[in-house]
């Protein structure tokens, strides 16, 4: 019987997976991205820019009522939220209260690591431009310190 740190190192690398799959698909669509970004104490697993727009995306193998907690802080400094998640399908619940909050849904094949786009994120109005700033610094600090991802 695993114990719980196998429990755990295993979810780890899962959900490390997860997010090497969704950073080819970003990357593929020209987006710009960033892992592990700090914000407000905690860190974005994902942050994909484009021309001026923002987009912060938590990756989960399941439990998404935790990535939706999550979220809430990239309220303030995304103009995109997004949840991806490992699963074959999308929980009623999931979509409506992910739909309900404006935040985007991609679903990830665990298997082949194709993406797919469930749900559209709404555009974000409740963006705080100080916090924003300090994001972009993180940002730019991420790029000059070679954390950012480029499919490798």
């Amino acid at each position: 019987m695993p114990n719980s740190y196998d429990l755990n190192l295993e979810l780890h690398v899962g959900e490390e997976r997860v997010v090497q799959a969704l950073c080819a698909f970003l990357i593929r669509d020209k987006y710009r991205v960033k892992r592990e970004v700090p914000n407000m104490g905690q860190s974005i697993d994902i942050v994909a820019t484009r021309n001026r727009w923002v987009t912060a995306i938590e990756a989960k193998m399941s439990n998404w009522r935790r990535a939706l907690e999550q979220c809430e802080a990239h309220e303030l400094v995304a103009d995109y939220i997004c949840i991806a998640i490992a699963t074959k399908t999308i929980s009623p619940r999931f979509r409506n209260e992910s739909v309900q909050k404006g935040y985007g849904i991609i679903r990830v094949d665990y298997n082949s690591g194709a993406c797919f786009l469930e749900v559209k994120p709404k555009k974000n109005q409740r963006v705080w431009e100080a916090q924003r700033e300090r994001l972009t610094a993180n940002l730019r600090r991420i790029s000059c310190e070679g954390r950012n991802y480029h499919g490798q």
